[in-house]
């Protein structure tokens, strides 16, 4: 739909490159063979995923170092409409302490919690380049890192930024200009 309208789009990482590729293509597909805007204004041809992120030395430090990130997918889940029905009501305000219940979900399914560690952009430098690297071929615009999620702390985040920044972001900074030659030929 946004790519009819000539939106921008916004997704949460929590789908594979591959996944990113196909809903690239379907967006711009839909912008230029399809437009349907609603009046007059100017298209903006974007696509933002949010993922998690925590950049370390090694794969295993970023994973300790993110391991109560999907906090926020699970309280996204808990509250969100697929959870509530006839065998559950919502809870109401202040009754329930969400990061327990959160400790209690990730301790009865490490899979599922592995799972969704291993989905965002968390590990080393390299780790996260490649990860990077499949976003880039998919042609998505821009990825938002959401790394204050969970119980990590504020020196970790800065640290991860810093480590990323210098060692990861200038590479992905440089093909830029290549991006957005794809983006006028679409």
């Amino acid at each position: 739909m946004a790519g009819r309208r000539g939106i921008g789009a916004l997704g949460f990482q929590f789908v594979s490159g591959e996944a990113a590729h196909a809903w690239v293509h379907a967006y711009y597909n839909a912008f230029t063979k399809r437009m349907d805007k609603l009046t007059d204004y100017q298209t903006n041809p974007n696509i933002a995923l949010v993922s998690y992120f925590m950049c370390a030395e090694t794969d295993e430090e970023a994973r300790r170092r993110a391991d109560g990130m999907p906090f926020f997918q699970f309280a996204l889940r808990y509250y969100g409409a697929d959870r509530i029905g006839k065998d559950r009501l919502r809870p109401p305000p202040g009754t329930v302490n969400l990061w327990e219940e959160y400790e209690k979900w990730r301790h009865e399914n490490p899979e599922a919690h592995a799972r969704a560690v291993g989905r965002g952009l968390i590990g080393s430098r390299e780790t996260i380049r490649n990860k990077l690297r499949k976003f880039e071929t998919s042609n998505v615009d821009q990825i938002i890192l959401l790394n204050q999620a969970g119980k990590n702390s504020h020196e970790h985040i800065c640290e991860s930024l810093e480590l990323f920044a210098k060692e990861v972001m200038p590479e992905f900074h440089a093909s830029e200009p290549k991006h957005q030659a794809w983006k006028q030929k679409s």
